[in-house]
């Protein structure tokens, strides 16, 4: 009975070919995570790094871990972005609170005659910290917050129906926030208040790193 036989070239490369194939080693996966969005309103558009995905509230998959920035647009009301870290299994959740554009003026006709004063305006200076309501006894969330807000008008005219956003930022991340109603401040007026917002933070977190901007101030016109 005969018997076949590779030629010996053939056979070297038969051979290397496995040994190549048994020694590489799998490509790793690339590590992701994934980021939950919601807003108030809901049914905004969400935009990873300026890239479509779908409208709140919404989830994005394989997220590649690295910063990345989520924004929010809704006609009607301020576009609105916050930085995001991922990290590889995270699970990430950026709330907004969507502040609306203030209602525009009649355009005038080109034949309308336009006075050359300059219309008075109010100018809103909003400032403030934040506090416990009293010593804090547990490390639990959400944490109990009190918002101290002080405004000013330092135009010439008043200020009808002012609010601001008191937004919560850790670690470059806005993790809560809070509308403050400031009323009506008449030119060279000011107010302060304080509110209470319950607040959702990491275990252990660290208080210098808590910080209250004080943004989206609208004017009621």
């Amino acid at each position: 009975m005969s018997r076949a036989f590779l030629p010996a070239p053939a056979l070297c490369l038969l051979v290397l070919g496995i040994l190549s194939a048994g020694c590489s080693s799998p490509v790793p996966p690339q590590e992701t995570g994934s980021v939950q969005v919601i807003s108030v309103p809901p049914g905004a558009e969400v935009y990873l790094d300026n890239e479509y995905h779908g409208t709140t509230p919404a989830t994005i998959s394989a997220v590649p871990a690295g910063s990345h920035t989520v924004g929010i647009r809704m006609n009607g009301f301020e576009p609105w972005s916050v930085p995001v870290t991922i990290t590889k299994g995270s699970n990430e959740t950026i709330p907004a609170r969507l502040v609306g554009l203030p209602a525009t003026l009649p355009v005038t006709s080109a034949t309308t005659a336009i006075p050359a004063a300059t219309k008075a305006l109010p100018q809103i200076h909003v400032d403030g910290y934040w506090t416990y309501p009293q010593e804090r006894g547990s490390t639990t969330t959400p944490v109990p917050l009190i918002v101290h807000t002080e405004a000013f008008n330092t135009g010439s005219a008043d200020a009808r129906e002012v609010t601001a956003s008191a937004n919560f930022y850790y670690g470059g991340r806005m993790v809560c926030w809070n509308t403050v109603y400031l009323g009506t401040l008449a030119a060279g007026g000011h107010v302060g208040r304080d509110t209470m917002v319950s607040c959702s933070l990491p275990s252990g977190f660290s208080d210098p790193d808590l910080v209250v901007r004080f943004e989206n101030i609208v004017v009621a016109p």
